[in-house]
């Protein structure tokens, strides 16, 4: 099967996913394009064995969408693809805008347009339109959570169109097996390290995360890995218990989440986090907001704690009480959760089942 993923830019999660998933793919066989906009990426990244990459270059002006759906569509088409995957609005508004004949068109929302909390309910209501629309130009959604499903039927989005594959990603056994070093230094047994991973913007709650800073008691300290993107914020200069490192490759966060004892996800909106599931592989508890799909991600009490309201004072309190014991406890629910809910083999074939049912 030849196989076009579309996508706009290569940072955080909808990376991460999309690198899976090719890789995943090409391992079973498939001939695997993508295609994405060298001016949102560091193409030098893309460098994947087997993966070909071609560029276009893409605009959040809807004037140019016309224009750049030709683009992609005259791309495409000399590529024979079997099935075109494109990953989050704006590729999913350029690759369905165009209508193509033998080539199937799946698209993966990463969490719905007019889910997002920080615009207001008339624009809310206007993309959902627009993704009505457009779910009709396409073989399948691929919904990544019950959230996304409830929210597709909320505003109307044909529901033989929709279909629900959560995502897994692969064991990490390596890392299982050898005690890497991390960047992260060495603590105190009674100090609990805790982890944030992720673009430092409204959406992913990092605002909560400082408000929460001042309130943490002196045993807990925060390590932040990641940046701001497209408006996001920094980190107060004069911030306590808080270290950060920038952006790191998946192997760096792979080792730095192991050398964690919490991760916090405050988000505001999600598709389907990633985040959480790579903290259950490494075996990590996790403190998460109880909005969009991360409920869907933690029980509380048992592989992590929900938060009863979204501020930074409900955040620290929960932080402040846990225990190394507790995090210990709840860190083996987690990887218990990751095997049976969220593992690779089920993911891809579930995701490969949706391709040739396409």
């Amino acid at each position: 099967m030849r196989i076009v993923h579309v996508v706009e830019t290569w940072i955080g999660g909808v990376a991460n996913y999309v690198t899976a998933l090719m890789i995943e793919q090409r391992d079973r066989g498939h001939e695997v394009v993508l295609l994405c906009d060298p001016l949102s990426m560091d193409v030098a990244k893309l460098d994947i064995d087997g993966i070909r990459v071609l560029s276009y270059r893409s605009s959040r002006n809807p004037l140019r969408f016309a224009a750049i759906a030709r683009a992609v569509r005259s791309v495409v088409r000399t590529l024979h693809a079997d099935v075109i995957h494109c990953h989050s609005s704006y590729p999913g508004v350029y690759v369905r805008l165009s209508r193509f004949d033998d080539e199937k068109v799946l698209y993966t929302p990463h969490a719905w347009s007019f889910m997002k909390k920080d615009i207001l309910r008339p624009t809310a209501f206007a993309f959902a339109l627009v993704e009505k629309w457009l779910a009709r130009r396409c073989a399948r959604v691929l919904c990544m959570s019950f959230d996304e499903v409830r929210a597709a039927r909320r505003y109307g989005i044909a529901p033989e169109k929709i279909e629900l594959v959560y995502t897994g990603i692969p064991a990490d056994v390596v890392g299982e097996r050898i005690a890497d070093e991390t960047k992260v230094p060495a603590q105190s047994v009674q100090q609990i390290q805790i982890g944030y991973f992720g673009r430092l913007d409204y959406q992913k709650g990092f605002d909560i995360l400082v408000d929460a800073l001042p309130l943490l008691k002196g045993n807990l300290h925060v390590h932040v890995f990641g940046t701001a993107v497209r408006g996001g914020m920094a980190v107060p200069s004069e911030a306590p218990r808080i270290t950060c490192y920038g952006w790191v490759n998946p192997e760096e966060t792979k080792r730095a989440m192991r050398s964690m004892d919490v991760i916090v996800v405050p988000s505001r909106w999600e598709g389907l986090a990633l985040v959480p599931i790579e903290a259950m592989r490494a075996g990590k508890v996790l403190v998460v907001s109880s909005e969009s799909s991360l409920p869907e991600q933690v029980i509380h009490g048992y592989n992590g704690l929900i938060l009863l309201e979204l501020t930074g004072a409900c955040l620290a309190e929960q932080l402040n009480s846990l225990s190394i014991e507790e995090c210990l406890r709840m860190g083996r629910n987690s990887r218990h959760v990751f095997d049976h809910a969220f593992n690779a083999e089920k993911f891809f074939k579930s995701l490969m089942n949706s391709y040739e049912n396409a």
